[in-house]
């Protein structure tokens, strides 16, 4: 039995495999965060490193190279993915986490998510509410989409964006239309960008959307 999200598998078979892509992915399953520190720096559970094994096991050798959120489960699940000889070092990029596409300015954003706590601030992005200290949809989607761009169109192949689930659920909304209703984004799950004829296209769950310029 597969320890990867369904949507995620479908993802995989829809990716053009002669044209370089790039994988935006949460971190896969981490250790619980305690409640005296939300911003603990856990590691993976067993379960998390085994799930990432197998999908390095699928990816095989398409991957030459990694972007990561400077958090040790994004590490982690990276190091899994591309662990083998001539693979680029794993690279930390700011605009996958701390302080990410979203949050403009640290000690508000700290404050909103003390208060709101990670769902509540996504849902309410989701649903399009907005705050001065918090990049509009549009703007933050552009600059976490910008960690891959980047590296893809510099000719660097194949590659994964290790994130997580509160960075890319408010990106998904416009690329995709996912408003998450009644569920959230698993750990390993996340979407494939890739160029093909003339146009970037977002893969979310096995289905191509076309990504437009906001």
């Amino acid at each position: 039995m597969s320890l990867l999200p369904e949507g995620l598998v479908r993802t995989l078979a829809s990716v053009d495999p002669s044209t370089p892509f790039v994988l935006f992915l949460r971190h896969a399953e981490r250790a619980p965060l305690p409640s005296e520190d939300p911003y603990a720096d856990v590691d993976l559970t067993p379960s998390g490193h085994e799930a990432a094994l197998e999908l390095g096991h699928r990816l095989g050798t398409r991957l030459s190279w990694a972007a990561i959120s400077p958090f040790l489960r994004c590490r982690r699940t990276a190091e899994v993915l591309v662990a083998r000889p001539g693979t680029s070092h794993v690279e930390v990029d700011t605009r996958l986490g701390s302080p990410g596409p979203w949050v403009m300015d640290r000690n508000e954003g700290a404050r909103l998510f003390a208060e709101l706590g990670t769902e509540g601030v996504v849902r309410a992005q989701l649903s399009g509410r907005h705050w001065p200290f918090i990049r509009a949809a549009g703007e933050g989607t552009r600059m976490l989409l910008s960690a891959a761009l980047a590296r893809l169109d510099a000719g660097r192949g194949s590659g994964v964006c290790v994130s997580h689930d509160s960075v890319l659920m408010p990106a998904l909304a416009p690329l995709t239309g996912e408003q998450f209703t009644g569920a959230w984004l698993m750990p390993l799950d996340g979407f494939a960008l890739q160029r093909s004829g003339g146009g970037l296209f977002c893969i979310w769950r096995g289905e191509h959307k076309e990504v437009a310029s906001w």
